[in-house]
């Protein structure tokens, strides 16, 4: 009789201590606040090595699904990158958690780039400006290859003539398009200047 009442005894204090630091509550939802850079599916977050995450494309913010206790631990870390994506960046990804700390993550992402060369033909004189959105160039005489602006890798270009150059009637081929995932395969853009 003594032992079970000294057993129900340990038992509600191991039940109250746990209650009393936050433990075994399960009330928090950890969320983040995404700032830039998931273009395309493929990130996946975990937390603690164990709660895993996949994030849509386009997402702003995110939210694991399974609660955590008052008190208890979190660490979120990229398990998985998009094929696009070079790094992100997660602040205050690792803490005890509370209702401040749980809302407090934040993330962003660094999209690859890559090199955008156009070929110049046939230009002999002065005055042509090429563009590719806000990138514009005005292209010398002579010139063979123009390098552009870096594009982000599944990101879309158009390049256009803004002006022609003097005595000269140019015009562009494959001037529109999505920028592939290799340095060697985005050379198609021509220029040609008769």
């Amino acid at each position: 009789m003594k032992s079970s009442i000294l057993r129900a005894g340990v038992a509600l204090a191991c039940a109250l201590g746990l209650a009393a630091c936050g433990g075994g509550d399960g009330d928090l939802l950890l969320q983040g606040t995404i700032y830039q850079g998931v273009t395309k599916d493929g990130l996946i977050l975990t937390n603690n090595g164990g709660d895993d995450l996949a994030v849509p494309a386009g997402a702003t913010s995110f939210q694991f699904s399974r609660a955590i206790s008052t008190d208890d631990e979190f660490n979120i870390e990229v398990k998985q990158y998009p094929s696009n994506v070079k790094s992100c960046t997660i602040n205050n990804g690792k803490a005890r958690a509370n209702y401040y700390t749980i809302a407090q993550v934040t993330m962003s992402c660094e999209i690859k780039t890559h090199p955008f060369t156009i070929k110049i033909q046939g230009l002999t004189t002065s005055g042509l400006v090429v563009v590719n959105g806000t990138d514009r160039r005005e292209v010398p005489a002579n010139t063979a290859t123009l390098e552009m602006s870096p594009v982000y890798e599944d990101g879309p270009y158009g390049v256009s003539i803004l002006t022609q150059p003097t005595g000269q009637t140019c015009s562009v081929s494959n001037g529109s398009g999505t920028m592939g995932s290799t340095d060697t395969n985005n050379n198609n853009v021509v220029v040609t200047c008769a």
